[in-house]
């Protein structure tokens, strides 16, 4: 059985997770789990396994030099949930292999990563091979819903064990290829720094009544306000460490004039922060974003709010701290009577530090890359989205988030969408780069 047979038939286990795990079918869990040691017998022969909890998966593969600290390889093995609709060319849970392509729900969103992991494992099993470092696999079952009950209880373990990781490598940003207009090479964009998230509530109250002799301004009226002037007044934007490098590595590779102003990003920084700023997925690079999504107030058109509230999903880029957001807000939104607090403190997540681009991970990365995509330039790169590796900060000064697959805008569009799917071609470099990694590190 081949890498995308062994894919498609992980991608037929439903396994859509839930903020309440009642809601859950634990059947396909199971299911998946329990078909690991068909789907890869060499590793499961040469690795140890154990299994914490119902989501979570550690497998150890024992290193021949143990003065090196090891190496964790994370991903996780439950999806978003997916509408049996006629808009999918091929059902979402099928794992159809069609036209170069296996199809389904996880074949980007990342069961690709955890059956390329273990692709990779199952080869060099084959071959007799055996890491210099001590090299673990950590799975998770619910990532897509904060990743409590899988990274979560992995963390817990690994600290328990008294285990502290050289580096840790999770799913993040791809291989871009003509995502940035300003290169022509594709760009291996290795996460070394995740924002940070919150959901922040901007609530106002009012004395209710009747509509038809309603004050000056209602409670809703006060939240619009308030929601006005965070618009209006978003934070500052800045290079950080982790943009700066990423410049840096674009730089010898950029068309004229970006060449020339990326080699002196430090003296036109003023020009490049605008220049990013104009745009939503650069402008994400550069400051906390702020976006208002939902909002609510009155049961009914003729009747006054006692209690009007909005939802703003913030996103904190490094060195910038919730508290420091709740702060900004609160400043804003008092002229206009109305507050700011956090919606889910056990759902907030700090922005994360800033690894190394010189640590002995960022360099085996670089070279399984090299090996894998030897048509890409890596580059640092600031990670929007969440992903598990919050749970692993304590376990390790260097994390870094990268998915080895070749995408273009259109196969990022359809993470989370209709239509999801991955070539073969892709699945066998994506086993590519992993076996080279553990062979380097």
């Amino acid at each position: 059985m081949n890498i995308a047979e062994k894919l498609s038939q992980l991608v037929k286990f439903r396994t859509v997770s839930s903020f309440d795990p009642e809601e859950e079918d634990d059947g396909p869990f199971a299911a998946l789990i329990a078909a690991l040691p068909e789907l890869f017998p060499l590793a499961h022969a040469k690795l140890e396994r154990i299994c914490i909890g119902s989501r979570g998966i550690v497998y150890r593969w024992q290193g021949t030099d143990p003065s090196l600290k090891p190496a964790i390889f994370c991903a996780h093995f439950d999806v978003v949930p997916a509408s049996e609709t006629d808009a999918w060319d091929e059902p979402p849970f099928s794992g159809a292999i069609r036209n170069g392509y296996v199809w389904g729900r996880g074949t980007q969103d990342i069961k690709v990563q955890l059956a390329c992991i273990l692709e990779s494992a199952e080869q060099l099993a084959a071959k007799g091979f055996q890491p210099q470092r001590t090299l673990y696999f950590a799975f998770g079952g619910d990532e897509e819903v904060g990743g409590t009950r899988g990274a979560g209880a992995i963390a817990k373990w690994f600290s328990e064990q008294h285990i502290h990781a050289s580096w840790v490598i999770d799913e993040g940003s791809p291989v871009g290829q003509g995502l940035v207009g300003f290169v022509r090479k594709p760009l291996a964009l290795i996460g070394i720094a995740e924002k940070g998230y919150a959901d922040i509530i901007i609530e106002a109250q009012g004395q209710g009544g009747h509509a038809s002799m309603p004050p000056r301004h209602t409670a809703l009226g006060a939240v619009a306000h308030a929601l006005a002037a965070i618009e209006d007044n978003p934070f500052p934007a800045r290079l950080t460490k982790t943009t700066d490098g990423f410049l840096a590595a674009l730089a010898p590779h950029a068309i004229a004039p970006y060449k020339q102003i990326f080699a002196l990003r430090r003296v036109l920084s003023p020009l490049i922060l605008k220049a990013f700023s104009a745009m939503p997925s650069t402008n994400a690079m550069v400051r906390t974003t702020c976006a208002a999504t939902m909002a609510q107030a009155s049961p009914k058109e003729n009747v006054l709010p006692t209690l009007a509230q909005a939802a703003v999903n913030v996103r904190m880029i490094p060195g910038m701290s919730s508290a420091e957001v709740v702060e900004h807000f609160n400043l804003l939104a008092s002229p206009f009577g109305a507050k700011a607090y956090i919606k889910f403190p056990e759902h907030m997540v700090e922005a994360s530090e800033e690894s190394s681009t010189s640590s002995e991970g960022w360099i085996a990365i670089a070279k399984a890359v090299s090996e894998a995509f030897p048509e890409a330039v890596p580059a640092p790169f600031l990670f929007t989205a969440s992903t598990d590796t919050k749970h692993y900060r304590a376990l390790t000064d260097d994390i870094y988030r990268f998915t080895p697959l070749v995408q273009t805008q259109e196969d990022i569009a359809a993470v989370h969408n209709v239509n999801e799917k991955v070539s073969i071609e892709n699945l066998e470099r994506c086993v590519r780069f992993y076996r080279s990694l553990m062979q380097g590190c």
